[in-house]
C-alpha cells in the first residue's frame, strides 16, 4: 500500500512500504530532546553512504530532489527563497494546493532552516501550530564518502496540538531520512503516475 507522509522538511513523502525502506529507517537515530523551560526539539539523524556535496545537492537541486522525495520540485534556494513541491505529476508550480517552504537561514554545506507557509488542504494536524514551528537541517562530513544529516523541527509546547504535530513528524522524518539512505544506496525513485490521497501516518505502517 503506498501512502503519503508529512514531513517538515518537504512537507510531504510519498512512501511505497518495503523492506528494504524499512531496513534504512533501523538506522535512523533518535536523539529529540526537552529544554528546562519544557519545550521539546525533534531531533532524528541517518548516516548516508555519499559525499558531502552529493548530499547537499539532493536537498537543494530541484533536479535531485525530484529523484527520491517528490515527483515535482521548483527551489530558489537563497535566504528569502522557497522550495516548492507537490506529489502530484501534473502538478503546476504556483497552485495553492502545493507545499511551500520558506528558506530561512542558508549556510551552503552546512545548514539549511525553513518554515512552512503553504499546506495542501486536509493534512491531518493543525496547520497553525505547525506553521509556528521550524526545521533545521544539518549537514556533517564524517569522511570522502559519509555524511550525516540531521533533521531537528523545534518549538513544541505542552500542548494536545503540539502533540498531534510532533507524533506525525516523528515518523515523517524518520521516513525522509531513511528515504534519503535508500536513495543513495537502491537509486532514483520510481514515481506513479498520480500521488495518492493523504493518509495519517503511524509508525506501525513506515
Amino acid at each position: 500500500m503506498r501512502r503519503i507522509f508529512l514531513t517538515p522538511l518537504m512537507l510531504a513523502g510519498m512512501a511505497s512500504v518495503s523492506q528494504p525502506l524499512q531496513a534504512a529507517e533501523s538506522d535512523v537515530v533518535d536523539s529529540s530532546y526537552v529544554l528546562p523551560d519544557g519545550e521539546r526539539v525533534l531531533e532524528l539523524r541517518i548516516d548516508v553512504p555519499a559525499s558531502l556535496d552529493d548530499t547537499w545537492r539532493m536537498f537543494t537541486r530541484a533536479e535531485e530532489f525530484r529523484t527520491w522525495a517528490a515527483p515535482v520540485a521548483h527551489f530558489d534556494v537563497r535566504v528569502g527563497g522557497y522550495f516548492e513541491t507537490s506529489y502530484s505529476r501534473s502538478a503546476v508550480i504556483g497552485a495553492p494546493g502545493n507545499i511551500r517552504n520558506e528558506i530561512l537561514v542558508l549556510v551552503p554545506l552546512r545548514l539549511v532552516v525553513i518554515r512552512n507557509v503553504q499546506a495542501p488542504p486536509n493534512v491531518p494536524f493543525d496547520v497553525p501550530t505547525f506553521q509556528s514551528l521550524q526545521t533545521a537541517v544539518h549537514f556533517q562530513a564524517l569522511g570522502t564518502s559519509q555524511t550525516r544529516v540531521t533533521l531537528q523541527n523545534a518549538g513544541y509546547r505542552a500542548d494536545a496540538k503540539f502533540d498531534g504535530v510532533y507524533q506525525h513528524f516523528l515518523a515523517g522524518n524518520r521516513w525522509t531520512l531513511a528515504k534519503l539512505k535508500e536513495r543513495f544506496e537502491r537509486g532514483p525513485t520510481t514515481w506513479g503516475a498520480a500521488a495518492p490521497a493523504v493518509q495519517p501516518a503511524s509508525s506501525a505502517s513506515r
